[in-house]
């Protein structure tokens, strides 16, 4: 079996078993099952041609838009929200209260899971972007042994550390945010709910630019990066940015009044 297989395969078991499924759960799973299915350089290219630069998100986006690359894969073509999340299913199928009581009550009992797959969708799309950037990751770091969610990049004259979190709320109990330097990244997920950046913002916000460290976001559904606090020096990564201007709009707008 092909590695492109292995991901059409897997992204059907996974629909068949799970009828109703929330956006960022099956955003995630897209991701493992594209990372697990180790695919040679043909598949990926392959890939990109139909998916674009970025595989799990352009795969992700073909699902949701009713227009699956995969061809055995349903159509998600509704959605609905059940307690502030997004879940998609298909609309010729009737479903139940309870059908999406049940799809809920899932999807947190895999939260856990969930997070540890975000960790690592994370690391991966920051090694390809610091990758393009002329980056690469320090392997042999006996830190990051300890703690993987801490990377160290190299350039012929330069070094960046970058520490990895699965939201928000989770940086309020680091004790980085005391530590924060030049050089040093903090990378969060993006988020369908503002109000938490923007609170974090105006608490953490000035501090943080003064250090000299950055915190960078993240967006999953679309595989690009983009500051949100504090200033990149290195032009490399500037033009990595999808949109680089963001953090000088973050303060703009969201500065204390």
């Amino acid at each position: 079996m092909t590695g492109m297989e292995k991901i059409g395969e897997s992204l059907q078991k996974l629909l068949e078993e799970k009828e109703i499924i929330a956006r960022c759960e099956l955003l995630l799973r897209t991701y493992e099952y594209v990372r697990k299915a180790s695919l040679c350089d043909a598949e990926k290219e392959e890939l990109k041609t139909i998916a674009g630069k970025h595989i799990a998100p352009g795969i992700f986006a073909s699902m949701i838009s009713g227009s699956p690359i995969f061809f055995n894969l349903p159509k998600l073509d509704t959605y609905t929200q059940i307690n502030g999340h997004i879940f998609h299913f298909l609309h010729t199928k009737k479903f139940s209260k309870q059908d999406f009581d049940n799809a809920f009550r899932k999807f947190q009992n895999e939260r856990y899971d969930l997070r540890m797959i975000l960790l690592q969708g994370l690391r991966d799309l920051l090694e390809e972007f610091m990758k393009d950037a002329g980056y690469r990751l320090q392997r042999d770091n006996p830190e990051q042994l300890i703690n993987p969610e801490h990377l160290t990049f190299e350039a012929a004259d330069r070094k960046l550390k970058a520490s990895i979190f699965s939201s928000v709320k989770s940086l309020y109990s680091c004790k980085c945010l005391q530590e924060m330097e030049k050089d040093l990244v903090i990378l969060l997920p993006s988020g369908e709910d503002l109000e938490p950046f923007m609170k974090f913002f105006r608490e953490n916000g000035q501090a943080i630019e003064e250090s000299g460290g950055q915190v960078w976001v993240a967006n999953m559904e679309k595989g690009t990066i983009d500051p949100f606090i504090g200033y990149a020096t290195d032009m490399e990564i500037y033009q990595q940015f999808k949109n680089p201007r963001l953090a000088e709009m973050v303060r703009t707008n969201w500065k204390p009044r």
